[in-house]
């Protein structure tokens, strides 16, 4: 009979760990070190009581998210209405190609030939 192991998983508190209101990327280092720390490959990120998270954070959260992802299996869970739609939006953003720069090519002109079609 093969011993099966049951995968043990963690959660985090991240309104006690952090703040309810996080709104600075270097902050996520702390979590990261925290993450990288426990001895279980599932993280669950528990979210309730965190009332703000800022564009910079949600996005430095998803880069830690990706980061981590051959390590440990990462969820964000107990997401309030307003963190859920901030961390969407950015991943949302980063899902969409960054387009190219137009380029631009201006057309040489006479300014005599610009006067003389101004005065006629």
């Amino acid at each position: 009979m093969k011993n099966i192991k049951k995968e043990k998983k963690t959660s985090i508190n991240i309104a006690n760990l952090l703040a309810p209101i996080i709104s600075s990327r270097d902050i996520i280092d702390i979590l990261e070190k925290f993450i990288k720390r426990t001895d279980t490959q599932s993280v669950d990120l528990d979210f309730i009581n965190v009332k703000f998270i800022s564009r910079s954070v949600a996005h430095a959260l998803l880069l830690m998210k990706e980061n981590l992802r051959t390590k440990k299996a990462i969820s964000f869970v107990n997401v309030n209405k307003d963190v859920a739609e901030m961390l969407r939006a950015v991943a949302a953003n980063r899902i969409v190609p960054k387009s190219q720069k137009p380029k631009f090519n201006p057309e040489k002109i006479n300014i005599n030939s610009l006067l003389k079609e101004a005065l006629t």
